[in-house]
């Protein structure tokens, strides 16, 4: 299987955080099982690795329809991808800003995501 090219690698990005930020959770995850048919694998940087699928499961109950993001910076090189982004985590005491680092790795339709919070 071919690896994305960067254009593609991007659009998946951007719509991706889009998504998410809109509240479309299955919207979301439909454009990651196009990218990824062969696995999806998510690491908490200084954490296991583990089941992408179970962990954006996990991520929509705990944060889902309150952080949106804000993609500030995006960097693809060949089939690897960096991204700086603020979520915008809504809590009783107003919005805190968090930022994260996020990396994505794209191989024979598997893809690594590791997030740097």
């Amino acid at each position: 299987m071919n690896n994305p090219d960067p254009k593609t690698i991007e659009t998946f990005l951007r719509t991706q955080y889009r998504l998410w930020s809109e509240g479309k959770f299955e919207e979301m995850l439909e454009e990651f099982r196009k990218i990824a048919p062969n696995g999806l694998t998510i690491q908490y940087v200084g954490k296991e690795a583990k089941d992408g699928w179970q962990e954006l499961q996990e991520m929509w109950e705990q944060y889902g329809n309150k952080c949106p993001t804000e993609v500030i910076q995006l960097l693809v090189n060949g089939n690897e991808a960096a991204t700086y982004i603020h979520n915008h985590l809504q809590t009783p005491d107003g919005v805190k800003t968090l930022p994260s680092l996020e990396t994505y790795t794209f191989e024979d339709g598997k893809l690594l995501v590791r997030y740097f919070h």
